[in-house]
């Protein structure tokens, strides 16, 4: 989507067609038009799809654009699992994990009765 986002930018600012006019168009602030392009608030798809409209894209290609885009999903790289006695062991454990890793590990907790 980041791809998209840059895409639309760099063809308003190509254009030369400022924030102001596309809120005006549209009916919103010139605010919301940044926060679009700056951090991806998006508003409803038919006000995104308006926005690219008025920049020339048509929604056969603003579709094709998303649907292009790579995907990341994070994907872990192994399980890890702990088992102990009592609590303070398996705190113990933990917060030994923890700094081997450097914090980047996330755990998920399961109490076994």
């Amino acid at each position: 989507m980041e791809k998209l986002l840059e895409l639309l930018r760099a063809t308003r600012l190509k254009n030369g067609i400022s924030q102001d006019y596309l809120a005006v168009k549209q009916g919103v602030s010139s605010s919301s038009v940044s926060s679009w392009e700056s951090k991806g608030n998006f508003p409803s798809v038919d006000k995104f799809f308006e926005y690219a409209k008025l920049l020339g894209f048509t929604l056969q290609e603003v579709l094709a654009l998303s649907a292009n885009a790579p995907i990341e999903v994070p994907k872990p790289v192994g399980k890890i699992e702990i088992s102990a006695y009592d609590k303070a062991s398996f705190k113990r454990l933990v917060v030994q994990q923890l700094e081997e890793e450097d914090g980047q590990i996330e755990f998920v907790t399961t109490h076994l009765k």
